[in-house]
């Protein structure tokens, strides 16, 4: 029996769609990025081209980028019928825009790839944990492998209560201790990777513990990410 969307996000607190998205949607932002990194003198053909990043901490650069590298209405390229449909499918509620679309870019080789030292955290206030207070998009724009620098997510963490016990996970799980997954206040947990090829979405709900990553690898990462919130 396929297993219920909706109910498998809400036990998950992700969903991963493989290929929601053509190439003719993901296809022109991705030029668009790779055309301004090198027309912005930053990064071409395997190569940084100048130092305007130089000193600044890796995923601060994540910001710089998005602002740098902007895309014409860009979540109007993405937030295309089918998938705001899938959206507003696990949530069982609807969901309204809550900001424009926001590209997630990071040059390749930044350092070596760990899970130490990395920035978990909510983007919602504890006092909105009661119930899903939004879904949040994250859009593959190019094939992404392990450890170039995808978005982390500690999945199963928005039934978690209180935020220690997601911290208290990922230290468990950084050390090893377990087959992949760790079981915190009666509740199941795994890192997830967003890893996949470009048109590839995972869906997430905006309780769900994440972080940006190292991008250890050959390749500029490039996703996007949307925030729809519950109405």
């Amino acid at each position: 029996m396929t297993p219920d969307p909706r109910a498998l996000f809400q036990q998950q607190g992700y969903r991963y769609i493989p290929q929601a998205l053509g190439k003719d949607v993901v296809q022109p932002v991705k030029a668009h990025v790779l055309n301004e990194l090198k027309k912005q003198k930053i990064w071409s053909t395997g190569r940084s081209l100048s130092r305007r990043l130089e000193g600044v901490p890796v995923f601060q650069q994540v910001g710089k980028l998005g602002q740098w590298l902007r895309y014409p209405a860009l979540q109007q390229q993405l937030a295309v019928p089918d998938l705001l449909a899938s959206m507003r499918e696990v949530a069982g509620v609807p969901l309204i825009s809550a900001q424009d679309a926001q590209l997630l870019i990071s040059l390749p080789h930044q350092s070596a790839w760990t899970l130490q030292g990395l920035n978990w955290h909510r983007d919602i206030a504890q006092s909105k944990l009661s119930a899903i207070p939004g879904i949040q998009a994250f859009v593959l724009l190019d094939d992404l492998s392990p450890h170039g620098g995808a978005t982390l997510a500690l999945a199963g963490s928005q039934r978690l209560q209180m935020p220690a016990g997601g911290m208290q996970s990922i230290a468990r799980l950084i050390k090893d201790e377990s087959d992949g997954t760790v079981v915190i206040d009666g509740v199941r947990l795994a890192i997830l990777e967003m890893t996949g090829k470009a048109g590839d979405v995972y869906l997430m709900d905006m309780r769900v513990i994440h972080t940006p990553s190292i991008n250890a690898g050959r390749n500029v990462r490039m996703m996007a990410t949307m925030r729809y919130l519950t109405a």
